[in-house]
C-alpha cells in the first residue's frame, strides 16, 4: 500500500471512530432522557457499556492520529 492511501485509509478510520461515537451518544441520551423507563441497574448497565465504547473509541482515535503522524514522517512509500 502507498504511503497516501495508508494516511486516507487511517483519516477515513478517524471519521468512524467519530461518526460512531456520535451514534452511541445519541443512543445513551435517548435510553436515559427519553425512554421514560426508571432508572434502574438495566438502564445503568447500559450506560457504563455505552460510555466504555465511547471511551474505548476515543483511545482508537487517539492511536490512530498517533500512527498518522508516524507515517506522515516516514519517506518511505510502500507499506
Amino acid at each position: 500500500m502507498h504511503k497516501k492511501e495508508l494516511l486516507n485509509e487511517l483519516k477515513e478510520s478517524i471519521r468512524t471512530e467519530e461518526s460512531a461515537s456520535a451514534i452511541y451518544l445519541t443512543h445513551l441520551h435517548a435510553i436515559t432522557e427519553r425512554v421514560g423507563i426508571k432508572k434502574d441497574q438495566t438502564i445503568e448497565k447500559i450506560q457504563f457499556e455505552l460510555n466504555n465504547l465511547i471511551k474505548e473509541n476515543n483511545r482508537h482515535r487517539r492511536l490512530l492520529e498517533e500512527l498518522i503522524k508516524k507515517v506522515d514522517k516516514e519517506d518511505r512509500d510502500d507499506w
